[in-house]
This record gives structure tokens, C-alpha cells and sequence, in this order.
């Protein structure tokens, strides 16, 4: 027991220490393969350690994609900036499919809502993998990819954090259920206009829960 915690220990200080002297930067993929064959290891050693730098914030563990560095902790000012961000090119997607009368049908983006209800006391990350989804559908409908790709990511870096941001959107999850659920049925009926105001209702719900709960 000893032993395995000893090379643990080696994994975790190799990868803590390319990451915080910032040899390794923001977004840079972590191969277990890479430090099992730089460290002379295992993997299950490697994997124990990410769990552990996952805890500190320091690595993103993302479902079948891998292993990443993490970026610096989010302040409050730094929330406050992505939302109004959201804010915005989400009222720029809504406008668009207005303008070009975009027809979705309901029930590709219903199902996401409902299994975010299914999962919304979940310990995993279910519930923001069906929130992603949710947006998928509405952002295949919108042709500038660029701009869906940056929602996407901020969306992404606000919920997947392990500092106090991430855990106050994570117990937010049933107020965005209950505006999902609003702009399901706003956008089923194209009516984008105040599916556009649910948008300003939700981010402005989540800001004061952020302020409530970091200042």
C-alpha cells in the first residue's frame, strides 16, 4: 500500500509541477501513456493522481475526450464578463433564427430538458452534459460556427470549474431547469423575442446567485 501510494505521489508531483511552473499550459492534453513512459509507471497510478489535481482544480477531467489542464481559478469579475458574453451572443442566435423565421422542432430539444430533470440531483455532471445538448440542438440551427463554438466553451468553463463558481452554478440547476423549460416552449413557438428576455431572466438569476454567494 505503501509502494502504490510512493509512485502516486511521483505522478501527482511530476504533473503538479509541469503545470504550475507553466510548462504545461492552459488546454494542453494530458496523455497517460506520455507520463507512464516519462516516469517509468502504471497508469492506475496516473489516474489516482488526476483525481487528486481534478480535486484542485488544476486538470479537467473530460468524458472520452481525456485529461486537460485547467485554467486559472474564475473570479467574480471574471463570471460577471462571461455572462454578459452569453448574454449577448445568445441574443444575437435568437435574433438570427427570427430574422430567418428558423423553424426547430420541439421534441429534439425537449428530450435534453427532461433528462436534465431526471439528473438534476445527480452527483455527476449528467445534468450539464444534457444542458450542453440542449444548446447543441438550438446552435445547429445557427450557421456561424465560430460563434456557436464560443458559447459552447464558455458555457463549458463556467459549470465544469472545481472552485466556488462552478460548484454555485452546479446548485443552480433548478432555476435553469425551470427556464429551460420556459424557452423550450417560447422557442417551439418561435417566439424569440421573449425567449431572448428568459435569456436576460436566467443570467441575471445566476449573476445574484454568483454575488450572494462569492462576495
Amino acid at each position: 500500500m505503501g509502494r502504490r501510494r510512493k509512485v502516486e505521489d511521483k505522478a501527482y508531483d511530476y504533473i503538479k509541477r509541469q503545470i504550475t511552473t507553466d510548462s504545461w499550459l492552459e488546454g494542453r492534453q494530458i496523455k497517460e501513456m506520455d507520463i507512464s513512459v516519462a516516469l517509468e509507471i502504471s497508469r492506475t497510478p496516473i489516474r489516482n493522481a488526476f483525481l487528486r489535481l481534478e480535486k484542485e482544480g488544476l486538470v479537467v477531467i473530460a468524458p472520452n475526450k481525456g485529461v486537460f489542464v485547467a485554467g486559472p481559478p474564475i473570479d467574480l469579475k471574471g463570471v460577471k464578463e462571461r455572462l454578459y458574453y452569453l448574454e449577448v451572443l445568445l441574443h444575437h442566435v435568437l435574433y438570427t433564427l427570427e430574422l430567418s423565421e428558423t423553424t426547430i422542432r420541439n421534441q429534439d430539444y425537449a428530450d435534453s430538458v427532461e433528462l436534465m430533470e431526471k439528473n438534476l440531483t445527480s452527483p455527476s455532471v449528467r445534468f450539464e452534459q444534457h444542458e450542453k445538448q440542449f444548446w447543441q440542438t438550438i446552435l445547429s440551427h445557427h450557421d456561424n460556427k465560430y460563434m456557436n463554438e464560443s458559447i459552447l466553451n464558455t458555457l463549458t468553463s463556467l459549470v465544469s470549474t472545481n472552485d466556488y463558481a462552478g460548484e454555485i452554478f452546479r446548485n443552480s440547476r433548478s432555476v435553469k431547469l425551470d427556464h429551460y423549460k420556459n424557452l423550450t416552449s417560447l422557442i417551439g413557438r418561435e417566439d424569440y423575442i421573449y425567449a431572448r428576455r428568459e435569456i436576460r431572466i436566467l443570467l441575471n438569476q445566476l449573476l445574484i446567485n454568483l454575488i450572494q454567494g462569492m462576495e
